[in-house]
């Protein structure tokens, strides 16, 4: 009923465009139909999908098993910005920030995670379950002095301005792609190379 009312929508339009395929119900019946904008688009079915998806899980979990997926890396969110980091990479964050020195801390919004030849892309963050980027708090400091200057001119008006932010400097410690199951719904995997 779904794929036959969906088809009826978009007749006209694919009719006109590709006659052989409105005659073609199995064809269909197989994809689900997408129209926009003088486009057309098939989509794999839920099934078709799923099956798919559980390959490619299968696929990354080998390669999670033989530790052959080369050096990690993570874009993690701090503070307003993302950073595409690997293991040992300094991080130098602006403005305040709570931790201190030498804090030990699990950075837990991770919005893509991979390897040499897989990608875990979260929609938008990956589950905390799944990706651990460890990292510690190497210094505290104050930004270099910037300088601001206003003047306009023939009206005896100019202001200088001198700020330091606070800075804070982090070492990725270890990013680890743990071996669990992977949620569908949260999370999209991208497999760059066939295995």
């Amino acid at each position: 009923m779904f794929v036959q009312r969906l088809f009826n929508v978009g007749r006209h339009f694919v009719s006109s465009s590709l006659p052989s395929l409105s005659q073609n119900l199995s064809f269909v019946q197989k994809n689900y139909l997408f129209q926009s904008a003088n486009k057309i688009e098939f989509l794999k079915s839920p099934i078709v999908e799923k099956k798919t998806c559980q390959s490619i899980i299968e696929n990354v979990n080998n390669l999670l098993n033989q530790q052959t997926d080369g050096r990690l890396f993570a874009v993690v969110h701090l503070c307003g910005k993302q950073y595409k980091v690997t293991d040992g990479d300094i991080v130098v964050i602006e403005g305040y920030w709570p931790p201190t020195i030498g804090d030990k801390i699990r950075l837990d919004k991770v919005l893509l995670a991979g390897g040499d030849s897989f990608t875990l892309t979260g929609r938008p963050l990956i589950q905390s379950n799944l990706v651990e980027v460890q990292a510690t708090v190497i210094e505290k400091t104050i930004a270099h002095t910037r300088t601001t200057f206003k003047k306009k001119k023939r009206k005896q008006y100019m202001r200088i301005k001198f700020h330091r932010s606070a800075q804070s400097m982090i070492r990725i410690n270890s990013i680890k792609i743990k071996n669990t199951q992977i949620d569908m719904n949260s999370t999209k995997l991208d497999v760059l190379h066939e295995l």
